[in-house]
């Protein structure tokens, strides 16, 4: 069956966790959603956001999923007109990211597709290297040491040749 790896700020095919989840269960659909809220007022952030979009687009021979809406609505129907049985991401950590990422996982369970989250797009999840009464750092080199100390995950293992499943061009847009 087919699975959705939802690509946000995690836009890579190497040492992607949540890629190697996704190809798990079949074919991949990746898919970028522009959020026009994310958007407004943040030009030189958003072409470097459209260059490195069309970037991995090529990199995946045009089987990036492009499309452009409020991640609550355009993901559901995605998974819906794929005939989906899962949704794969990063894990979000921004308080914007989880509470969007709620309101999604929500949608999908309720038509049945299965939310997964798997790695960070960071070396090491924010909030994991702590000082040993749990508070965070403010020095840069005693949270270095301990970074160090602390360690990260080894790369995931590279996720080729793959099994992309397509998308329809991009329907007509859907609004809260």
């Amino acid at each position: 069956m087919t699975s959705v790896l939802w690509l946000r700020r995690d836009l890579r095919l190497a040492d992607n966790p949540a890629l190697l989840a996704a190809r798990r269960d079949g074919p991949v659909l990746p898919v970028f959603i522009i959020d026009p809220g994310l958007w407004a007022g943040a030009a030189v952030r958003g072409a470097w956001l459209a260059r490195s979009v069309l970037s991995l687009d090529e990199s995946m021979n045009g089987g990036l999923c492009v499309r452009m809406g409020n991640p609550r609505q355009v993901l559901p129907a995605l998974a819906r007109e794929v005939g989906a049985t899962g949704v794969h991401v990063s894990r979000e950590t921004t308080p914007y990211g989880r509470n969007r990422d709620e309101a999604v996982r929500q949608r999908l369970e309720r038509d049945g597709v299965k939310w997964s989250e798997s790695g960070t797009p960071y070396a090491v999840g924010p909030g994991l290297v702590r000082k040993a009464d749990g508070s965070p750092y403010k020095v840069f080199t005693p949270f270095a040491r301990a970074w160090r100390d602390h360690g990260w995950p080894l790369p995931a293992e590279q996720v080729t040749p793959m099994e992309w499943a397509q998308c329809e061009s991009e329907p007509a847009a859907e609004h809260d």
